[in-house]
């Protein structure tokens, strides 16, 4: 229980961290519908629907850079999957 627990935090610090880092890169992201600002909320929930393996947002990078973050994320949450269901088969 103590490990499921701990994967359940580790995911949300890091949808936290990277809704954050996301945040501090606001300019280089483009709202698809172009008439609202792009607020907090928003990398919220692209940070959550990337960790959760889902990546639906209305929010494109557009730069290189960005675009790096977010490949990022998507190759931690694939290798903590991969961990974590290690760790439960044994």
């Amino acid at each position: 229980m103590k490990l499921a627990i701990r994967a359940v935090v580790f995911h949300i610090v890091c949808i936290m961290l990277f809704a954050f880092v996301y945040f501090s890169f606001k300019f280089d992201f483009e709202h698809l519908s172009n008439k609202n600002k792009i607020n907090f909320i928003d990398f919220l929930l692209l940070s959550t629907t990337i960790q959760a393996g889902v990546g639906i947002s209305t929010i494109n990078p557009i730069t290189s850079t960005t675009k790096i973050l977010i490949i990022l994320q998507q190759i931690l949450m694939i290798s903590t999957h991969v961990f974590i269901l290690y760790l439960f088969t044994l």
